[in-house]
C-alpha cells in the first residue's frame, strides 16, 4: 500500500466530522445563558466591554470573541464556561467548578442564617422581651 505525496489522512480511513467551530460554540452557549432575554445583547456588551455590534456578531456566530473578551464571558456565564471546558475535554472541571458554586452559595447561606440568629438572640436578650 503505498500513501499519497499529499494531504495527512491515511487511505481507507474515515475522518472524524469537524469540530464546532470557536464563534459557533460561543453563540450556542451565548444564547443558551440568555435565552428569553430581550436586552441580551446590551447585557453581554456590559459584561465584557465590547460594542453591541461586536456582541452581536458574536451572537449570530459570525465571529469569536477575543481572549480578554471571552474571559469576561465565562466569568458571567457558566454556560459559555461548561461549553469551553467541554470543547477541550475537560469535564473533569466543570465538576470543580460546580463544587465551587456550591461552596459558595453554603457559605452566603451560613452568613444569612448567623444574621438572622443574632437578631433572634438580641431580641431575646434586650429588656421586655419574654
Amino acid at each position: 500500500m503505498s500513501f499519497p505525496n499529499s494531504g495527512n489522512v491515511f487511505p481507507g480511513r474515515r475522518q472524524e466530522p469537524p469540530p464546532l467551530s470557536f464563534a459557533k460554540l460561543v453563540s450556542t452557549a451565548l444564547r443558551a445563558t440568555l435565552r428569553g432575554q430581550s436586552s441580551s445583547v446590551k447585557t453581554v456588551a456590559r459584561w465584557t466591554g465590547a460594542n453591541e455590534r461586536t456582541v452581536k456578531n458574536w451572537f449570530a456566530g459570525d465571529r469569536a470573541p477575543t481572549g480578554d473578551h471571552f474571559l469576561r464571558l465565562a466569568a458571567n456565564s457558566p454556560a459559555v464556561l461548561a461549553a469551553f471546558l467541554a470543547a477541550i475535554h475537560r469535564n473533569d472541571c466543570l465538576v470543580m467548578a460546580d463544587i465551587e458554586e456550591a461552596r459558595a452559595k453554603v457559605a452566603a447561606a451560613l452568613v444569612a442564617l448567623d444574621a438572622v440568629r443574632a437578631v433572634q438572640i438580641e431580641t431575646a436578650a434586650s429588656p421586655g422581651a419574654g
